[in-house]
């Protein structure tokens, strides 16, 4: 089997990851790397085996000069995510780019626009989809045991935890916690609802902890971020972040339907759902049951542990393979930049905003 050849676009701290699992895997290959410092390109290239030759500050050039080039992985800072993902795809080559998908909305939409007119694979690398615990919460909706959805929340919370470098600058991030470590469970959530459209958005943002902390002058981005969000079909979802935060927990994500609710760990409901005890049996798990004043908390036991990098790059390339889908249909995580968007818009106007998901 010829190996799939590969080329990465920005050399930073999460290229590294993206070539530690290209090393492992047998019929990948990278045959070309590029960075906007040329140094850090050939440096980057010889740290991982690849020509530098092939190591260019131009990804353009790349793709003109290395014709073998099959698929991108785009690893540059967000607001640098369009401009590479949409080259590559129009010069016929399948892309893997960081989360998020973009910045703003409007370049998110020109990435998925020049996805589907290439007919080329766009695979945006939100690896926490590949969780055993969020794919089991997906398969459990589907088999309708919560029943119609009709609030929910998605949190992620660190106390302190800013990342710094060009996480924190508007210029390359974009946003801040919302869009860094915000766009997991998000789209966690999205995903396990199925993707629920979006129509209005209020939400607030904050940075007041930033600013006494020493060597945090500079930013200009949130640190905490939170939203009321309605979707199309009636439901809630609240949505929490944060990078710094006076508090050990923001709580944990949820769902509460009209059958049963159920966070990533647990499934709450007043008697042991037939459906439930059928899928776990299914997928090789166990069912542990604790009655709880008449009714009952449940944990599914068993689940394999998954390396979701490896996942998500093992899903991508059998995808290019196999002449596609994308693993992550780029159309519905666009939603998480329609919700993104009007956060920002509605923080900064204090309002509550309408958002609509863009016609692709």
């Amino acid at each position: 089997m010829d190996k799939i050849k590969v080329a990465v676009v920005g050399t930073g701290g999460i290229a590294n990851h993206h070539m530690g699992v290209y090393s492992k895997i047998e019929d990948i290959q990278v045959v070309a790397v590029c960075d906007i410092i040329k140094e850090k390109a050939v440096q980057f290239a010889e740290r991982w085996g690849v020509p530098k030759k092939n190591a260019f500050s131009s990804y353009n050039k790349m793709l003109e000069t290395v014709d073998e080039i099959q698929t991108v992985s785009v690893c540059t800072f967000n607001q640098a995510h369009r401009r590479p993902t949409v080259a590559a795809l129009e010069a016929g080559k399948h892309v893997l780019c960081e989360k998020p998908m973009a910045a703003t909305l409007a370049d998110a939409t020109a990435m998925v626009r020049a996805a589907k007119k290439s007919n080329k694979i766009l695979h945006i690398a939100i690896h926490s989809r590949y969780q055993p615990h969020v794919v089991m919460a997906r398969k459990i909706m589907d088999a309708g045991i919560l029943g119609d959805v009709y609030y929910c929340e998605s949190v992620g919370c660190r106390r302190r935890g800013i990342p710094g470098g060009t996480f924190i600058q508007k210029k390359t991030a974009g946003f801040g916690a919302v869009v860094d470590i915000g766009v997991y469970n998000m789209h966690d959530t999205l995903f396990t609802l199925n993707y629920p459209k979006p129509v209005t958005v209020s939400a607030f943002t904050c940075d007041y902890l930033a600013k006494n902390i020493p060597g945090l002058e500079s930013m200009d981005v949130e640190e905490f971020g939170a939203a009321w969000v309605r979707f199309e079909d009636g439901s809630i979802m609240v949505f929490k972040i944060s990078w710094a935060v006076h508090a050990n927990s923001l709580g944990h994500s949820y769902f509460l339907g009209k059958k049963a609710g159920m966070t990533f760990s647990e499934i709450y409901a007043d008697s042991v759902p037939e459906e439930l005890e059928k899928l776990v049996k299914s997928e090789g798990c166990t069912l542990k049951v604790d009655k709880v004043d008449n009714m009952v908390n449940m944990r599914i036991e068993g689940m394999k542990p998954v390396d979701v990098w490896d996942k998500q790059v093992r899903e991508f390339i059998k995808a290019v393979r196999s002449g596609g889908p994308s693993p992550i249909d780029p159309e519905k995580v666009l939603i998480t930049n329609v919700i993104m968007d009007g956060i920002a818009r509605s923080a900064k106007s204090r309002k509550e905003v309408s958002v609509k998901v863009p016609e692709i």
